[in-house]
C-alpha cells in the first residue's frame, strides 16, 4: 500500500468575539482507490472514542469491496481494514427488491377545466455505486377521469405520490351543479386514495359550512422515498373565500382558518380551527417537532380582506391552487403552534418589530432584515427553554430564475413572541452562489444556553468522478457564530477549513455525529484525496 501521511495541528488562532474556535484538526491522505469511489458511511464509536470511514473501492456484480480508515478522537491515524460485503448487506440496497425493481405508481395531471386526471406511470429503479441508491427511470401509461360515488367530477387541488405503495393521495374538491351548488367545490373537499390499478380504494370526505380556499399543504411529488416516508401524514391549511362571487355565502370572519392533518391512506386525523391575527395569512409552510406543528408565513395587516382576495383572482378559478399574487405586500410575519390536538398559541410579528429587533455581528455595518418578501426555512430548533429558532433565506423569483439573498434567522420565546432577529451576508456573493441557496444547521450547546450557527458557504464547483462516473461537486466551507439565547447576542462569524491549504467540507457528510459536546468538521481537498478533520467544542 502506498506511503499515507497524517498531520495533527492544535489551532490557537480560529477565535471570535464569542469563543469558537477548532481545537484540533488533522489530514489524511487516503489510497486511489478510496478517492475514485465515495464515503459509503462515516461512524462514531463513542465507547471506543474511534472514528470509521468506509468507502466503497469496487463494485461488482453480488458484492461490494470497501476500505475502512479508522481514527482516533484526536484524529491520530489508527489503521485500515479492507473487506468484502454482499449486495445485500449495503445500506440503502432492497434485499426484498433486488438491484432492478418495477413500481406500477400512479401520478396526477389537471386538464385545463381542473379535473382531476389520474395517470399509471411505470418506475424501473436500477441500484447505482455512484452515489450508493437507485436510479429511476419513469414512463407514463394511460389516464384515467375519477368520480366520487355520486358521480361529480373532482376539481384537482393537491396530491401526494406514495410510489413505493403504489398509490397517490389526492386532495379534491367535488364539483357541483353550476346552476344549483356552485360552491359545492369550496365546501366539500375529498381524501381519495387510488391503486396501481387506478381503482378508488377510500374517498373520505370533509366538509366546511362556509366556502374555502386551499392556502397550503406539505404534499409530496414523486421521489425516492421508502415505505416509511410514503406513509406520512398530509399537513393542510385552508382560508375562508370571501368578496366577488362569495360575498353572500363567505364566512362573515375573515381570520377563521382551519389547519387539517391526513394519514397517508386518506383519514382526517385532525380538523382545528383557529383565529389568524390577520385575516390574510399565507402560511404555506409546515415544521414539526417532536409532536408539535408549525404553520408559518407571511400576513396582511388587516381583519377583513379575505385570503383569496390576495391571492387568488377575484373570480373563483378552476385550479384552486393556482395561487397568484395580486400585489400582495407582506405586513408581518404568523407563528401558529398546534400541539396536543388544540392550538397551543397564534403569534404575529409585524415588520417595524422586525425592524426594531434586528441584529447582526459587530463587524457588519448593515444588518440585513426580513422584509415579509419570498423566505425559504432552511432548519429549525427548539431551546431548552422553549425558545424556537427559524433559519431561512430571503430569495427573488425573476424571469431569468431564482436568486438567493441574505440569510436571516428569527428567534421566538416559547409563545411565539420575536426576542430578536439576526441578520447575515454571506461571505461568498458571486453571481454563481446566488443561483443556490446555503445550507445551514443550528446545533446547541450541552447546557442549551447557546446556539450555534452553522452556514455552508460555497466557493465554487468541481466535477470529479465516483467509480467512473462523473458528478458535481459544490465546494463548501463552514461560517460558525456563536448566539447567546438569553442575551440575545449574535458573535463574529469565523470560517474554518479556508486558508493554505483550502479544505471543503464533504457533501454527504460534513458533519460527524459526537456525543463528546463537540462538533466534528468532515472535510477533504479539492482533489478529495486528502482528508481534513476539525473538532470545534460546543460551549
Amino acid at each position: 500500500m502506498k506511503r499515507i501521511f497524517l498531520t495533527i495541528l492544535t489551532v490557537g488562532c480560529f477565535f471570535a468575539s464569542n469563543g469558537q474556535t477548532l481545537t484540533n484538526q488533522g489530514t489524511h491522505e487516503i489510497s486511489g482507490k478510496a478517492n475514485r469511489g465515495y464515503l459509503y458511511e462515516p461512524k462514531i464509536d463513542e465507547e471506543n472514542q474511534e472514528i470509521s470511514l468506509t468507502y466503497v473501492t469496487k463494485a461488482s456484480g453480488k458484492k461490494a469491496k470497501f476500505e475502512t480508515y479508522k481514527f482516533d478522537y484526536n484524529f491520530q491515524f489508527k489503521g485500515m481494514e479492507p473487506s468484502e460485503v454482499p449486495l445485500e448487506r449495503i445500506k440503502g440496497y432492497r434485499a426484498d427488491k433486488g438491484e432492478e425493481y418495477t413500481l406500477n405508481a400512479v401520478t396526477v395531471e389537471a386538464n385545463l377545466f381542473g379535473t382531476l386526471v389520474l395517470r399509471r406511470k411505470l418506475i424501473t429503479r436500477k441500484w447505482n455505486w455512484f452515489w450508493g441508491g437507485y436510479d429511476s427511470k419513469v414512463k407514463m401509461a394511460e389516464k384515467l377521469k375519477p368520480k366520487t360515488d355520486d358521480g361529480s367530477k373532482i376539481i384537482y387541488l393537491a396530491h401526494t405520490e406514495q410510489d413505493e405503495l403504489e398509490t397517490v393521495l389526492v386532495v379534491g374538491g367535488a364539483k357541483g351543479n353550476p346552476r344549483t351548488d356552485f360552491y359545492k367545490q369550496y365546501k366539500e373537499f375529498h381524501f381519495m386514495r387510488f391503486d396501481t390499478e387506478l381503482n378508488q380504494v377510500s374517498d373520505e370526505v370533509l366538509t366546511f359550512d362556509y366556502p374555502q380556499f386551499l392556502v397550503g399543504v406539505n404534499s409530496a411529488e414523486s421521489g425516492e422515498e421508502d415505505e416509511v416516508d410514503a406513509q406520512r401524514d398530509v399537513l393542510l391549511l385552508f382560508a375562508p373565500a370571501g368578496d366577488g362571487l362569495f360575498k353572500k355565502v363567505a364566512d362573515p370572519n375573515a381570520s377563521n382558518y382551519t389547519f387539517v392533518r391526513v394519514s397517508y391512506d386518506g383519514k382526517v386525523k385532525q380538523k382545528i380551527s383557529f383565529q389568524s391575527k390577520a385575516s390574510v395569512f399565507n402560511g404555506d409552510m409546515f415544521i414539526t417537532s417532536g409532536d408539535a406543528i408549525y404553520i408559518i408565513g407571511a400576513t396582511g395587516n388587516d381583519n377583513k380582506t379575505y385570503f383569496n382576495e390576495k391571492f387568488t383572482n377575484a373570480q373563483p378559478t378552476s385550479d384552486m391552487r393556482n395561487i397568484e399574487v395580486a400585489n400582495f405586500k407582506a405586513k408581518g410575519f404568523q407563528i401558529v403552534k398546534i400541539e396536543n390536538n388544540q392550538v397551543a398559541y397564534v403569534s404575529l410579528t409585524t415588520l417595524d418589530e422586525f425592524e426594531a429587533k434586528a441584529k447582526s455581528p459587530a463587524s457588519q455595518k448593515k444588518k440585513p432584515e426580513y422584509t415579509g418578501k419570498r423566505f425559504v426555512v432552511k432548519d429549525t430548533k427548539l431551546a431548552p427553554n422553549g425558545d424556537f429558532f427559524i433559519t431561512g433565506q430571503k430569495y427573488n423569483n425573476t424571469k431569468n430564475g431564482i436568486f438567493y439573498e441574505d440569510i436571516i434567522m428569527m428567534h421566538f420565546n416559547n409563545q411565539g413572541i420575536l426576542k430578536a432577529a439576526y441578520g447575515v451576508k454571506r461571505e461568498e456573493n458571486s453571481k454563481g452562489n446566488s443561483v443556490m441557496s446555503n445550507l445551514q444547521m443550528l446545533t446547541l450547546s450541552k447546557d442549551g444556553n447557546s446556539l450555534f450557527w452553522i452556514i455552508m458557504e460555497m466557493a465554487g464547483l468541481r466535477q470529479e468522478k465516483e467509480l467512473g462516473e462523473s458528478k458535481m461537486k459544490t465546494l463548501i466551507y463552514p461560517s460558525v457564530s456563536k448566539i447567546d439565547i438569553n442575551a440575545t447576542n449574535i458573535g463574529e462569524f469565523v470560517q474554518f477549513g479556508q486558508g493554505k491549504t483550502d479544505f471543503y467540507l464533504n457533501n454527504k457528510y460534513p458533519l460527524l455525529p459526537s456525543g463528546q459536546n463537540e462538533l466534528i468538521f468532515l472535510g477533504e481537498s479539492k482533489s478529495g484525496k486528502t482528508l481534513w478533520f476539525g473538532k470545534m467544542p460546543l460551549e
